[in-house]
């Protein structure tokens, strides 16, 4: 369902961000209440990204030797999305509608074929993995007839903690916060928050099992990982 006011945590958080068509429409639209879509400064922002995205996915390769690619993706990257950190690589295609709603912290992989509909925030931490096909998704609609005659939606703030993996042809909907150092199984459909330290599997996606984290796995003697260097 539609907010009925403001998010003002939100609307700050997108004030930090590069190229957001800030009005008042835009912080209706990010705080999640009902929105026009249709608006010329909107419109224009997706315009934009859709540009920026093509630039993206239709890099020449050939002409970038290998040990600089993953620095041009870097610069192309944080000119299309709101912000992205240091060592982190998108595989194209990637299709945010956009891209300055898209905040992505350091050291993330992110696969081929990713579609992002950042109506609201997306809000990636560190160290994310997202498999091949995933989509995630802030815009939402009423179920009112009268809402898409109308053109209103809304859409609400999705977060990825940091740690986190999402297997491929995920889908996660408006609203819902995946918690640190959880998984996602493949083709799971999250509708609903995931605790931090969770496997959660299935449509809808539900915790099976609870790991332990990072830290109490260094000091775990036995645990496999911890000796392993980078």
């Amino acid at each position: 369902m539609a907010a009925t006011e403001k998010r003002p945590e939100i609307i700050e958080l997108a004030r930090g961000l590069k190229d957001v068509p800030m009005c008042e429409d835009y912080e209706r639209m990010i705080s999640g209440m009902m929105y026009n879509p249709t608006l010329p400064q909107l419109g224009e922002a997706r315009h934009r990204c859709r540009g920026l995205a093509a630039d993206y996915n239709n890099l020449d390769t050939k002409t970038v030797p290998y040990d600089q690619i993953a620095d041009k993706r870097l610069e192309l990257l944080r000119k299309l999305v709101g912000r992205a950190g240091d060592g982190t690589f998108i595989e194209p295609p990637f299709l945010p509608d956009y891209g300055c709603n898209v905040i992505i912290g350091r050291d993330c992989f992110i696969n081929w074929n990713v579609t992002i509909l950042d109506t609201s925030l997306v809000v990636i931490g560190d160290r994310v993995q997202i498999g091949t096909g995933v989509g995630i998704f802030t815009a939402g609609h009423d179920t009112s007839i009268l809402s898409r005659r109308n053109s209103v939606e809304f859409g609400h703030p999705v977060f990825i903690e940091d740690d986190c993996w999402i297997g491929g042809n995920v889908v996660i909907l408006p609203g819902v916060r995946i918690g640190q150092g959880s998984t996602i199984g493949a083709g799971s459909i999250v509708t609903k928050d995931i605790p931090p330290f969770s496997v959660a599997v299935g449509s809808p996606c539900r915790v099976r099992k609870t790991i332990p984290s990072a830290e109490e796995e260094q000091k775990d003697p036995n645990n496999p990982y911890r000796n392993l260097v980078r």
